[in-house]
């Protein structure tokens, strides 16, 4: 049996709508697939989002697991950050040693946040982005046209423009407890043309300390699972277990982060770009070349 995939959509998004998609192609393979809705996304988000937004996920998971299900947990943007929170202690790994059966075989973050324990979206970001409209307990997103869909066509772009919805404040403003990808082998799905979380970003999160993602690459902005929904089910199919679904152009195959650090990085910018990002529990300031110009190998 295929191990079932769980979706975690990112901020103001909803798993039944917005990645539909991808789901239908995942579906059309034969895989069981729960995309969720959060509740800290509607029209009058809750004070408790982050909370409940954790237990759903959590409860999704475990159900699938009580029935012997293995699980492959997709999330996105900020579904990384409470995707990861809710997977402790519901790996197959975790569950096998305490005596039950199923749970997450393998996490795929689709350009999504990979943090380390004890930091928030808001610390790692330094504060909201500007094209974030943050009003009092909750938020939501403009310019999605250039930050999310910048890839997608017109119909694309206004059919998830009507379902966005706001968010509440308060799930960027709590740290993270559990870093999943440092317990269960995961998948980072890097998206070239996002402007939500820049590539450079991705690149940071991927190479930080005690990372073994496998890495996957393809041109797409923030809304792969809109733009190049064929390819990101391949993706998920891959990290799924399937050996014949064979990499395209435009993603490397069982590229891990040991052989990323490997290869010739260069940047024939004029300047690398500033992040910040959080390095062995403390806040720095990584100088981190845009890989778009980058040694074949990787691009």
């Amino acid at each position: 049996m295929p191990p079932t995939i769980i979706i975690v959509p990112g901020a103001w998004h909803f798993g039944t709508k917005h990645y539909k998609p991808l789901t239908d192609r995942l579906e059309t393979a034969g895989y069981k697939v729960i995309p969720l809705d959060l509740p800290s996304v509607s029209d009058n988000p809750p004070l408790t989002g982050w909370k409940d937004d954790i237990t759903h996920i959590a409860q999704t998971i475990e159900q699938a697991a009580d029935r012997g299900e293995d699980v492959v947990l997709v999330m996105h943007s900020r579904g990384g950050h409470c995707g990861s929170d809710a997977a402790q202690g519901l790996s197959k790994t975790d569950r096998q040693q305490a005596g039950k059966k199923g749970g997450i075989v393998r996490c795929v973050f689709m350009c999504a946040f990979a943090a380390p324990e004890g930091l928030s979206v808001f610390f790692a970001t330094n504060g909201p982005d500007e094209w974030i409209d943050v009003k009092h307990t909750v938020c939501s997103p403009t310019r999605v046209e250039e930050i999310f869909y910048n890839d997608c066509t017109p119909e694309q772009i206004e059919a998830a423009k009507r379902d966005i919805r706001p968010q509440s404040t308060l799930c960027f403003l709590l740290p993270l407890t559990y870093a999943a990808w440092k317990h269960i082998p995961s998948t980072y799905l890097v998206c070239e043309k996002d402007m939500g979380i820049p590539v450079v970003a991705q690149e940071a999160m991927i190479l930080q300390p005690g990372a073994d993602f496998t890495v996957e690459r393809c041109g797409a902005s923030h809304s792969p699972f809109l733009s190049m929904p064929d390819f990101t089910a391949e993706v998920v199919r891959r990290a799924a277990g399937e050996k014949s679904v064979r990499a395209r152009r435009g993603a490397i195959e069982g590229l891990t982060v040991s052989k990323l650090q490997m290869c010739n990085v260069k940047s024939t910018r004029p300047s690398t770009k500033r992040i910040s990002v959080i390095l062995d529990g403390y806040l720095k300031t990584a100088m981190t070349p845009n890989l778009a110009n980058a040694d074949p190998l990787i691009r």
